[in-house]
């Protein structure tokens, strides 16, 4: 329930501080370019929020049935190859290239900038949050069936990964007007089935707790 709705948190502050960045920056042809700090606090705040998609997948894994424990375990396994990944990114951005002379190294500071398309950092970006988390979500959303709140669990999250999963064939195609799928995907559906797993995580606590005080009385 926690980690839910800590998801939710940051996705909602990430989500503000990009419209004021883009309030805030010089006029660009590019619709998404941040300027820092803007663009720094937005990097950082992916590497919260990843952390925190790991423990929700570990949850889900851990509140699934026997017969569908294997899809949670799946989930948590690409999770945890998106958090790698994005978590490297950012760092390096953060760190690595924000200390890279621009003048006297351009190639190798566009290269380490998820700014601009094609370069190593973005393609590995769209690898984590297209690919591995679409994936992640895809499965995670077979760990649920039946009720009604689980029925909007699974849409909810089956939506958020299949759209990251397609938006993959952006990078590979060069048609960069695809990844906007997985901008729906994961800025948009993610938050709604986050909010729904912290209804459900909290609904299963409570009857959890009520059944423990049973069995003791």
């Amino acid at each position: 329930m926690y980690s839910a709705t800590a998801v939710v948190a940051i996705l909602i502050v990430y989500v503000t501080t990009g419209l004021v960045g883009l309030a805030a920056r010089p006029p660009d042809p590019h619709p998404l370019r941040q300027v820092d700090p803007y663009l720094a606090i937005l990097e950082f705040l992916i590497i919260l929020v990843a952390p925190a998609l790991v423990v929700l997948m570990a949850a889900v894994y851990a509140y699934a049935a026997p017969d569908r424990k294997i899809f949670g375990l799946a989930a948590l396994a690409f999770i945890t190859v998106f958090a790698t990944l994005t978590c490297g990114v950012h760092f390096v951005c953060l760190s690595a290239g924000r200390q890279i002379e621009s003048s006297a190294l351009p190639e190798i500071s566009r290269q380490l900038s998820v700014q601009e398309w094609p370069s190593l950092a973005l393609a590995v970006e769209f690898l984590a949050w297209h690919f591995f988390f679409g994936l992640s979500m895809v499965f995670a959303s077979l760990v649920f069936g039946g009720s009604r709140l689980h029925s909007y669990v699974r849409a909810s999250m089956m939506m958020s990964g299949t759209l990251c999963v397609l938006s993959t064939l952006g990078p590979l195609t060069g048609e960069m007007r695809i990844p906007w799928l997985g901008i729906v995907g994961y800025g948009f559906m993610l938050p709604v089935a986050c909010g729904f797993l912290a209804v459900l995580f909290r609904r299963a606590g409570a009857a959890y707790g009520i059944e423990s005080k049973t069995t003791l009385i």
